[in-house]
Formats: C-alpha cells, sequence, structure tokens
C-alpha cells in the first residue's frame, strides 16, 4: 500500500490545525457555518495519522458534520515511532489505545466549550486500531450517541487469546479486562453501534467482531435498528468506498 496525503483544499470544508487537549487533531467543518454542529471524532489506525484521514474526514464533514481527527500518540506529530517494526506494535499498541481512552473525557469537554461541538450529538469513528480505541472510548464516555467501528474488534481479550492482538503487561491486562466492550454489555444497551469489516482480513480476522456481536445482540431486541455488523466479502484489512458511505448514512440516522 503507497501512503499518501490528500494535499487539495475544498471548496466547501475549512479545514484547520488545532490542539486540543494537547493533542495535535485536524479539524474539518462547513465552511461559514456558526453555532453548534453534530461531530464526529475519528480514531486512525497503526502506520497512520491524522493527515491519512484528511480525504475521509473531509467526505463525512461535507454531510454536514464537524469532523475531528486527532493523532494517537506515537503517531503524526506526536513522538512517532517506526511502525514497520513488528515489536514496536507488540510493545506500544495497547499504551497508545489506552492513552486515547485516558485523554477522551477532557477531549470531547473542550470540543464542546470551544469547538462548538453540540453536545447531545457526537459520534466516534476508528478504523483498525482506532477501531479498538474508539471501542474503549465509548465504553467511557456514555453520552456519545453513536460508534462506528471499520476492520476493528470490540472483543479485546478474545483477540488476545487467539493472538490476533498482543498480550501485555499485568497493568494493561486489568484495563483491557475493565474497558473490552464485551464485558459493558451494561454501557452499552441500545447504543448505536456499526461494525464494518472484510471478511478476508489478515491483520484483525473477522471472527472476534463476529463473537462481539452475537454476544451484544441480545441487548437490541427492541431496538435492533441501533446494532448492525455487516461483512464485506472478499476484503482484507482496507476500508472501501462502500464502507464510508454506510457509515455516513449511520451517522445520518443515529447522530
Amino acid at each position: 500500500m503507497v501512503w499518501s496525503i490528500f494535499q487539495y483544499e475544498n471548496s466547501f470544508i475549512t479545514t484547520t490545525r488545532e490542539e486540543i487537549n494537547g493533542v495535535p487533531c485536524l479539524k474539518f467543518r462547513p465552511k461559514g457555518y456558526k453555532g453548534l454542529l453534530p461531530t464526529v471524532i475519528y480514531y486512525h489506525g497503526w502506520h497512520s495519522s491524522k493527515d491519512f484521514k484528511r480525504f475521509q474526514a473531509l467526505v463525512i464533514a461535507s454531510h454536514g458534520y464537524q469532523v475531528i481527527v486527532p493523532d494517537a500518540l506515537y503517531h503524526g506529530d506526536r513522538d512517532p515511532i517506526d511502525h514497520d517494526d513488528p515489536q514496536n506494535l507488540d510493545r506500544y499498541l495497547w499504551e497508545i489505545i489506552f492513552q486515547s481512552v485516558k485523554e477522551s473525557k477532557r477531549f470531547i469537554e473542550l470540543i464542546v466549550n470551544n469547538h462548538e461541538a453540540d453536545p447531545t450529538r457526537i459520534g466516534i469513528i476508528g478504523n483498525s486500531m482506532g477501531a479498538i480505541s474508539a471501542g474503549g472510548v465509548f465504553i467511557n464516555n456514555p453520552d456519545l450517541k453513536c460508534l462506528v467501528g471499520l476492520n476493528g474488534t470490540f472483543a479485546w481479550q478474545e483477540a488476545i487469546k487467539r493472538n490476533d492482538l498482543p498480550t501485555t503487561s499485568q497493568d494493561n491486562k486489568e484495563l483491557i479486562e475493565y474497558y473490552d466492550p464485551m464485558n459493558n454489555g451494561d454501557k452499552i444497551k441500545e447504543r448505536a453501534i456499526l461494525m464494518l469489516h472484510g471478511d478476508d482480513d489478515t491483520s484483525l480476522p473477522i471472527d472476534n467482531q463476529r463473537l462481539f456481536f452475537k454476544k451484544m445482540l441480545p441487548l437490541y431486541i427492541k431496538n435492533p435498528n441501533k446494532f448492525e455488523f455487516i461483512e464485506v466479502p472478499k476484503l482484507n484489512h482496507y476500508t472501501t468506498t462502500g464502507m464510508l458511505e454506510k457509515a455516513i448514512i449511520w451517522f445520518k440516522e443515529h447522530l
């Protein structure tokens, strides 16, 4: 895969570089709009950064949303490491995820206070590592309206057991157990969650997400339209235009 950054400005979207809670971010906002906006926080994956999500964020923002893309720890402008070194994935993945979870409450408070985010209409989306992070952020912030996970997993401990995610220190094991979305049905119940995943994903196999969906499905008997799992056939660890379209539809319906 060739990593590239979309360089062009959008005539209808204002893009600014911000620092929110000490985190470098890109903020996308419909041009000329004043007042509160429904807001989407986009968590990127391993090896990525806020800048690599620029095009997708512009597409989402063009449908009437403020979109904020933070750099994860050790990515972008936050002391980046060598992401091609597989030992670094094992060493840093959970630290990065839990940093995103830890800083999320203050981050969300500041986008409401200083960036005109409608506090009643904030949703999150994440891809790969960012989807794992977004799952933890969703558990940690019960007022978030909806969650979209692209090629991630919300069954953390099961993914570790299957060697699909790295093992970690004892301290992180306790945090994993605490924030693992699959252990938090009481905090998830009837909140809108969409999962999209390629069924040939070799980086984060789809079976973990299937397990999460099966376990949580009984919580949505009264509101089945709030819980959806879409398997994309013959797709590896990529985000397609169709997946992005489904995510935007989800925000239109639930945010």
